[in-house]
């Protein structure tokens, strides 16, 4: 199983979930989100014994997004002063764990899960997306699930396409065409006014796409009709918002398998004054069916040939 973790999504549910008590703290820094990161990775790994782990993160260059639309996220609030001083503990954590990062400017992290996602699936591998974003929905399929965030990782709503169903009444390849309708308050889109989700999900039941809707509009009540009528070209720009990339530029590896390196990253817990992580991540190791780089057998070396 590959896990694919959205780094930008639990960092903040780290910095907003840890800050709300007694928030670690580091030579007179908060590390709080550091400690909540630590901890939600040491119970992913714990749950889901991934056999390959990638983080993912947002880059700070505006992406293909903004350029389609200067209002993108652009309501969106500046993160606290003591949110980026956080994030270079937050990279030698995963680099304590030796855990890949990728990173891609113009793209956001969603669309580089998005291409490892479908990569991964063309090789037959099982897929858990890690994050808190139902964005993800329109990549779910038998081989692809969304692992949302709710609690401790083991109360995480996993979606496949009958969850994705269960709850919003259409299949997941049809959640581009309903964030197309309905928008997106939090990517600051707003579809086409006046329809809710309940008609929206109505509709892609009834006609399955948003282009069919267009094309099929004559058949619609005359309210609805004259909606996707006047506001055609809002919804296409909202469904091109909406759409994940699958094939962002980036290089990658699926044949580097997740393994555990106590040394170091014991090492990042000892220094940040983690106990509590330090004595879950012992027990972690203890683990009989763990296998860790130090306990790997080196592999037999290749006979040599002798020149003389």
């Amino acid at each position: 199983m590959l896990v694919l973790l959205d780094g930008n999504a639990l960092m903040h549910r780290a910095y907003h979930g840890v800050n709300r008590g007694f928030v670690p703290m580091w030579e007179g820094q908060p590390v709080g989100m550091v400690y909540g990161f630590a901890s939600t990775l040491i119970s992913l790994i714990d749950y889901f014994q991934p056999e390959q782990l990638i983080v993912t993160f947002d880059t700070k260059e505006k992406t293909f997004r903004h350029k389609m639309d200067e209002n993108y996220k652009a309501h969106r609030e500046k993160a606290p002063d003591d949110f980026y001083p956080q994030v270079p503990f937050i990279e030698e954590l995963l680099e304590a764990f030796e855990i890949p990062t990728l990173k891609c400017p113009g793209y956001e992290s969603d669309d580089i899960i998005g291409t490892v996602a479908r990569a991964a699936e063309k090789e037959n591998k099982e897929v858990i997306i890690m994050s808190g974003d139902l964005d993800f929905l329109q990549l779910v399929d038998n081989r692809i699930r969304l692992a949302r965030f709710n609690g401790a990782i083991e109360k995480s709503e996993i979606y496949g396409p009958d969850e994705t169903y269960a709850r919003y009444g259409i299949h997941p390849q049809q959640m581009i065409d309903y964030k197309a309708i309905i928008g997106d308050s939090s990517d600051n889109y707003k579809g086409i006014p006046g329809i809710g989700p309940k008609t929206a999900a109505k509709l892609l039941q009834e006609h399955e796409t948003l282009n069919k809707i267009f094309e099929q509009k004559d058949t619609l009540p005359e309210k609805l009709r004259n909606k996707f009528t006047e506001y055609k070209t809002e919804a296409l720009h909202c469904q091109a918002l909406a759409t994940i990339h699958t094939s962002t530029p980036i290089e990658f590896s699926l044949k580097e398998d997740f393994e555990f390196v106590p040394e170091t990253s014991l090492a990042f817990f000892q220094k940040m004054n983690f106990n509590n992580l330090h004595s879950r991540y012992l027990q972690l190791l203890e683990n009989p069916a763990i296998e860790t780089i130090e306990e790997k057998e080196p592999p037999n070396p290749e006979p040599q040939m002798s020149l003389f």
